[in-house]
């Protein structure tokens, strides 16, 4: 179901020229359905369409009857959206799932892995205040207890400030070498 000002995501390449690309987010103004088949208004901003679902028919091979497929719109709803794709935005409000998206073997059980420590970094951080943010799931401890960033993305974070300084220091000497001449 779309409703004029929900968030969709379109989920195909369509007009590229258009900057209308998979993963583009964007507001629903309004849906344009066939004329045939009219809407009925549920409330005053909320109109449903019904009617047949569209099916493309092709004979594929010889032994096969038909090949079947469902044809829509290139987008979904976009209520929900990964730590990736929200990073540098701010929400009025937001349901976080502080929950990793891999499953692991705890106590001979199947769960949720634990969250990525920047991946709650940037969800913890998307929001403008506490009391806007809700939960989807209970935290668990080991969620936030001991999440700490991988020892060998601490040692790479440590060789970028170190190069980080000695580019900066090249620069400066450079700087007073020019300002010489």
């Amino acid at each position: 179901m779309f409703v004029p000002g929900m968030p969709v995501v379109v989920t195909q390449n369509t007009h590229q020229g258009l900057k209308l690309t998979n993963g583009g987010g964007y507001t629903a103004l309004e849906v344009i359905v066939d004329k045939a088949y009219p809407g009925h208004r549920v409330s005053a901003d909320t109109t449903m369409h019904f009617g047949p679902v569209k099916i493309q028919r092709q004979r594929k091979r010889p032994w096969q009857r038909n090949d079947v497929s469902r044809k829509g719109l290139p987008c979904a709803a976009a209520f929900a959206c990964t730590d990736y794709k929200v990073q540098g935005r701010t929400f009025e409000r937001v349901a976080l799932e502080l929950r990793g998206a891999r499953a692991t073997n705890v106590d001979g059980r199947v769960v949720p892995a634990q969250c990525d420590p920047y991946g709650l970094y940037v969800q913890l951080s998307r929001c403008r205040t506490l009391d806007a943010s809700m939960l989807v799931s209970k935290v668990r401890k080991r969620d936030l207890v001991g999440n700490r960033v991988p020892e060998e993305m601490s040692g790479a974070q440590s060789r970028l400030e170190e190069l980080c300084g000695r580019t900066i220091r090249g620069v400066l000497r450079w700087l007073g070498d020019c300002a010489e001449i």
